[in-house]
């Protein structure tokens, strides 16, 4: 609420209703996903949210050009920032239960703990990153806050690309020859 009553005098409620309407669309952005997911590889819709998230984390930055930083903007480039980071974690999993060993996917402390402690921890350090990008004033927490995460959503595109051909491998639906 800080950015958007600075940036563009929102108050409370309109910061709010906009956040209700984020979450409004991640039914259809869920159903989206996984009708492509029937279509295309689980490693091809990846790259493909990783780069809406990279697009809104650049396009979300404010330039500082004489033009003001629109409301239009925020609007737009948070979206694709939130539903390609929500999108996301479908293909991820679908990935991870396709390429995890067997025996990681047994006990209490299997492949699902570990991702849920994961995405935990992320939330964690994100929390202390807005914390650090707020001390040097809200006139700055904007860029602080996307600019590393345009970095690191770069970086782990680039790392996607150069896995991508040890990535798990479409499985065709043959007959194995263990016919009954």
């Amino acid at each position: 609420a800080n950015v958007t009553s600075l940036y563009f005098d929102w108050d409370v409620t309109q910061t709010g209703i906009f956040l209700a309407v984020l979450g409004l669309l991640m039914f259809p952005a869920n159903v989206f996903i996984a009708q492509y997911s029937q279509v295309y590889d689980d490693r091809d819709l990846i790259m493909a949210t990783q780069c809406i998230m990279l697009l809104g984390a650049i396009g979300i930055i404010y330039y500082g050009f004489e033009q003001s930083y629109s409301a239009i903007q925020f609007v737009i480039f948070g979206v694709c920032i939130f539903l390609g980071a929500n999108m996301l974690e479908g293909p991820n999993m679908s990935l991870l239960s396709k390429t995890i060993p067997p025996i990681w996917a047994k006990g209490t402390f299997n492949s699902g703990l570990l991702a849920t402690e994961a995405g935990t921890l992320g939330r964690a350090v994100g929390d202390f990153v807005i914390t650090g990008a707020g001390l040097y004033g809200l006139d700055r927490m904007l860029n602080f806050t996307f600019g590393p995460i345009a970095i690191l959503v770069l970086l782990s595109s680039i790392a996607t690309w150069k896995l991508y051909p040890w990535l798990e491998e479409p499985q065709d639906e043959e007959d194995d020859g263990d016919s009954d």
